[in-house]
């Protein structure tokens, strides 16, 4: 049976349309896998960053630990592990808080957060550094709806206090360490929890709540106005050197 024309041109329409189909197809495959390999190089690249950068902190953490006084820029030393901080953060967001290489990453760093705690708080009573101290302890907004809100509150104290030290952990995190914490404080499934200096608060804190609160521990005036002090004093040194 002979082709009409009509058919023939129907029949190459449809080669044509099929080529092109294949070709956007492919051309999305290819950009597709070209984007994913580059963001799981980009995210290898930032998870080795902060493997490195965690190292580092801590190996600074031993040896300040032999002479606290001697050589500790206490604010630089604070910067770097809120930097680190940042980095979990991006990490998490890229792979999802059940990634157990977030997980895994999230350890290290609540390991270092504990080192630093352990730090700052020597070198509080023998270098005499007017530091102010809060352990915050949270759980996912499913088992907790407050602590987003309560995380939010203690950025805003961290900033505007420059004296205050705020180390956060996930409650519910499997590490020893944090569970030698939960002992030590006795803490109960009570959620979001903070302990300021050996006293534990159970529950959402407003401001102002918190406000009065850390002002049974420290004058919270006092003590901007002696970090002020002494940082202006410490820049004024450096440039004199």
């Amino acid at each position: 049976m002979a082709i009409t024309p009509e058919k023939k041109f129907n029949t190459q329409k449809y080669i044509s349309v099929l080529f092109f189909t294949l070709l956007i197809f492919g051309s999305g495959f290819f950009l597709s896998d070209y984007t994913t390999k580059k963001r799981i190089a980009q995210l290898n690249d930032l998870q080795q960053n902060l493997r490195t950068d965690i190292l580092s902190l801590e190996t600074q953490f031993s040896i300040l630990n032999q002479a606290p006084c001697a050589n500790l820029n206490e604010s630089t030393l604070t910067n770097e592990l809120y930097s680190i901080s940042q980095k979990l953060t991006s990490v998490g967001t890229t792979l999802g808080e059940d990634d157990g290489n977030f997980l895994e990453l999230k350890k290290y760093y609540s390991i270092l957060e504990i080192k630093h705690w352990l730090l700052l708080q020597r070198a509080a009573k023998e270098c005499k550094l007017p530091l102010a101290f809060i352990i915050y302890f949270y759980e996912d907004s499913k088992n907790c709806p407050q602590c987003e809100d309560q995380g939010y509150i203690l950025t805003y104290f961290r900033e505007k206090y420059p004296f205050l030290r705020i180390y956060s952990f996930d409650y519910n995190l499997d590490l020893a360490a944090i569970k030698t914490l939960k002992s030590v404080f006795r803490l109960q499934d009570e959620t979001p929890i903070m302990v300021i200096n050996s006293d534990v608060y159970c529950g959402y804190k407003s401001k102002d709540e918190l406000e009065t609160i850390m002002e049974k521990y420290v004058k919270l005036e006092s003590l901007e106005d002696k970090t002020t002090t002494s940082t202006a004093a410490t820049s004024a040194s450096s440039k004199k050197k």
